[in-house]
């Protein structure tokens, strides 16, 4: 049980998440009251609409956790008449790393004093999985004026439940940028 809740507190923190956003400098924006999804006509690739046709589970997941932090602030979704829209993008991709695979080493230690040194016998090349995170507002007549961006490393938890808490603090370190101040 107390490990349960150490994990759980460690997922819950969003601040570990680098998130950039990017906005038109010259817009003063403000946090919208209302909400609705961007029309899939109008929504850029990656679609969430070609998300929700590969991974369903994911796009569900996504759309859950944004209407979770926004109706915690305040924020409604509605059927008509928005104040702004929203649309999200999750892509994954890969990069090859080159990486020590052991190192050969010496040294000394005493009490005060040390000495060591090691370097590389051998490479391996790694591949890396990041996943972008994309969470894009729109005023009410389609235009962006706000995107927030996260990069992570691709966490492939054991459960739903997991997953839903992951997509959760992802979302939740994207929007709170969300007005920008």
């Amino acid at each position: 049980m107390l490990a349960l809740m150490l994990i759980l507190i460690g997922l819950s923190g969003c601040g570990g998440i680098p998130v950039k956003q990017d906005y038109d400098s010259s817009t003063r924006i403000q946090m919208a009251s209302t909400f609705q999804w961007l029309p899939a006509p109008q929504q850029t690739e990656p679609t969430a609409e070609s998300l929700k046709k590969s991974d369903p589970f994911l796009a569900t997941r996504i759309e859950k956790a944004i209407q979770n932090h926004l109706t915690q602030r305040g924020a409604q979704f509605v059927q008509s008449a928005p104040q702004a829209y929203i649309s999200y993008h999750y892509t994954l991709s890969q990069t090859k790393a080159l990486v020590p695979s052991n190192t050969l080493g010496f040294g000394m230690m005493s009490r005060n004093v040390g000495f060591g040194t090691a370097f590389p016998r051998d490479y391996v090349t790694e591949v890396v999985e990041e996943a972008k995170w994309v969470i894009d507002v729109h005023n009410a007549q389609g235009q962006l004026i706000w995107r927030g961006e996260a990069h992570t490393g691709v966490e492939r938890p054991a459960n739903p439940k997991d997953s839903d808490i992951i997509t959760q603090r992802n979302v939740d370190a994207i929007l709170s940028q969300y007005p920008p101040r």
